[in-house]
């Protein structure tokens, strides 16, 4: 769905890299008003900040936040090389998009949300164990464990080979610097429901990128978000997963929704596939979590 533009262009820097980003300002907002708070919205482990990932920020937009919008580094057109998924590397972007927040006028610095889709919702974990300034959360069909994520969608022997390739690949690179590639529903295993969505929606984009290196699998699997969970409270979480989620497993979610400390709330979306949390996929399911995380962010930020 074509969205009419609400949104600046802008960039800050994160690890000596230019990030893109759109910010969106409230349409009510004018100078000398009361700071207001912000929201930041990372995208997913594949995705970019325009491609089927603008409807979150344009309702929160139309709820009067302010909303930061970025495309991790090398995504989208952020600086950095592509087929690289470091999520470290996405976390700190995520701390230098909360600094760049508190220096925007008409943004409160001390009400910042984070609302965080797929892996995305692992970074949003991740992040407000580690930064108390991120105030509210809110996480859908995330991953909990990378490595747990990893081995779960997999069959035990697809397992085994692909780890032991994983680690052929990083003894390689660290004796020669030289990268294995590997195509992303082979890294990200897909479900049929999740290649029909890169085929017909993501891999049309000119920006794609269909081969990662495995060294991302490897970073993946010591990204363990529900270890830090629990540093969280007294902050709220509201955590949403898909019913019927074969990408990030259901269990992804309440596995680490019950490491989580209050307050907090669990939401499902009823016989929803992964891609069907989104608009752009089901507009009905997807505004299961737009009605509970408005309720959220109003209640809490």
């Amino acid at each position: 769905m074509a969205h009419p533009k609400v949104w600046d262009d802008i960039h800050f820097y994160s690890n000596d890299l230019k990030i893109a980003a759109f910010l969106y300002r409230p349409r009510d907002w004018k100078k000398g008003d009361k700071p207001r708070p912000a929201i930041i919205v990372p995208h997913g482990y594949s995705g970019m900040k325009d491609v089927y990932g603008m409807d979150v920020p344009q309702w929160l937009w139309e709820e009067g936040y302010f909303v930061l919008s970025p495309d991790y580094p090398g995504f989208g057109v952020s600086e950095g090389q592509r087929g690289r998924h470091r999520p470290f590397d996405q976390a700190t972007m995520v701390y230098d998009g909360i600094t760049y927040l508190q220096t925007v006028e008409g943004v409160d610095p001390e009400r910042i949300g984070l609302y965080g889709s797929s892996w995305g919702g692992a970074n949003a974990i991740w992040c407000a164990a580690f930064d108390e300034r991120i105030k509210v959360i809110v996480s859908a069909v995330m991953v909990a464990d990378g490595e747990r994520w990893m081995r779960t969608v997999r069959r035990p022997h697809e397992w085994a080979t692909f780890k032991e390739k994983v680690m052929e690949a990083e003894r390689k690179r660290v004796l020669t610097n030289e990268k294995t590639m590997m195509p992303l529903p082979e890294i990200m295993l897909t479900d049929p429901h999740t290649q029909m969505v890169i085929d017909q929606f993501h891999a049309k984009d000119g920006r794609f990128n269909p081969m990662y290196d495995l060294e991302s699998a490897a970073h993946c699997w010591r990204f363990k978000p529900e270890w830090v969970a629990s540093r969280i409270s007294p902050r709220p979480v509201l955590m949403v997963y898909a019913e019927h989620d074969t990408l990030c497993p259901v269990n992804e979610q309440l596995s680490c929704y019950e490491e989580l400390g209050e307050p907090k709330r669990l939401v499902c979306i009823p016989e929803a596939q992964h891609y069907e949390s989104y608009a752009f996929c089901s507009p009905e399911k997807h505004e299961v979590q737009k009605r509970e995380a408005i309720s959220w962010f109003r209640q809490y930020l």
